[in-house]
């Protein structure tokens, strides 16, 4: 446990952090399906992860409004540092990611459901779901993700790649149902690689806006990239 360097204590916050993620999700979902059924909200899939995200941001931004005030106040003055740090492992990170989605092509893997849904939901409502992706998105999984586990280890590979692993499974864990489907595991690699990126980025720089603007970033390219494949 000392070469982990685990804090018992920040470890339980961090597994806390991330219930209250699965749990807001949960209640938010059921809200909004209520808010439907009372004709109060349309029922549509964008609307309702926007509205989802939207809450989970503001709950999540008003739990760390302290890091956020320090760290814009950072960032104002080191912002150029901090960039180049978080690009630097995001680049490393886009390699990996690389890596792992020509595996995901040799096995020929369908693509998860996580995927699709995004693509389904920037058909429905472009404007509002790029927001929600590029706006949305990095502040939430950032904040939750890196900001909400950071305390637990000082061992910044601990850190990071519990940070990251996390993150990429919520993103897949939808996709497997069974034996069958343990394949798309392989999914992890190019989702866990940039949610590590991510992780040593914020641990480098001590500053949450710097992972956060290449989230945004590397979120804003996909749906380019989307667009220019003919996706939507």
């Amino acid at each position: 446990m000392k070469k982990l360097q685990i804090n018992p204590k920040e470890l339980l916050k961090s597994i806390g952090i991330l219930c209250l993620y699965f749990l807001l999700q949960f209640i938010l979902t059921i809200i909004y399906y209520l808010l439907t059924e009372l004709k109060i909200l349309p029922f549509s899939e964008s609307i309702g992860n926007f509205f989802i995200y939207i809450f989970l941001a503001s709950i999540i931004s008003l739990t760390y409004i302290k890091t956020l005030i320090k760290d814009f106040k950072d960032f104002k003055k080191n912002y150029k540092t901090i960039l180049k740090i978080s690009f630097n492992y995001w680049l490393k990170g886009l390699f990996i990611s690389y890596i792992g989605s020509l595996l995901i092509m040799m096995f020929k893997l369908e693509e998860v459901n996580n995927q699709t849904a995004v693509i389904s939901i920037l058909k429905e409502n472009f404007f509002l779901t790029s927001f929600m992706t590029i706006i949305l998105a990095p502040l939430t999984e950032e904040l939750f993700f890196r900001r909400g586990l950071r305390k637990f280890t000082e061992n910044k590979h601990l850190y990071a790649f519990t940070s990251g692993l996390l993150f990429g499974g919520i993103h897949i864990i939808s996709s497997i149902n069974g034996f069958s489907d343990l394949p798309m595991l392989l999914y992890l690699i190019p989702y866990s690689s940039l949610g590590v990126a991510f992780g040593y980025a914020y641990y480098k720089t001590d500053n949450i806006y710097g992972s956060m603007t290449i989230h945004a970033i590397h979120n804003a390219i996909s749906i380019i990239l989307m667009i220019l494949g003919g996706n939507l």
